[in-house]
């Protein structure tokens, strides 16, 4: 009887470790999109925010929050431009880059969350929480005769 006890707890210790080394941390503890705060001085402009690739990904009018994909592919940063326009006011583009996500390093004990899950879940990678744009008015361009 004690025999099998030992037996189903070492099972149950092996499961344990293998599904913690099959996990990636950044996965399991972050996201692999986050909510972004889009913003303008003065307020109420238009935005369109496109990805690396040149495509759209969200159209809107300050301030909304998007939701934005941090990874980009399999050990890939997802950047993002956003264009900013009003009227009487100058456009303005802004870059929003991914930064490498501090949970990723949890993972140093364990190779496989390191390599696989987490570059290819995006979770490795994280995105600023808000992105303020500031727009010049436009100025008149006076001409004499």
């Amino acid at each position: 009887m004690l025999k099998n006890a030992r037996v189903s707890y070492m099972n149950k210790f092996i499961f344990l470790i293998t599904a913690l080394l099959l996990q990636g941390c950044a996965s399991m503890l972050s996201n692999s999109a986050y909510p972004v705060l889009i913003e303008s001085n003065p307020a109420g402009a238009g935005f369109v925010i496109k990805n690396r690739n040149g495509i759209e990904v969200a159209r809107g009018q300050t301030p909304a929050t998007v939701i934005l994909e941090s990874g980009a592919g399999y050990f890939k940063k997802a950047d993002y431009t956003v264009q900013f326009f009003k009227p009487g006011f100058q456009s303005q583009t802004y870059r929003l880059d991914s930064y490498i996500n501090g949970w990723y390093f949890v993972n140093i004990p364990n190779p496989i969350g390191m390599v696989l899950v987490d570059p290819a879940t995006g979770a490795m990678w994280r995105l600023p929480l808000r992105l303020t744009a500031s727009l010049p008015k436009k100025t008149a361009i006076v001409t004499r005769p």
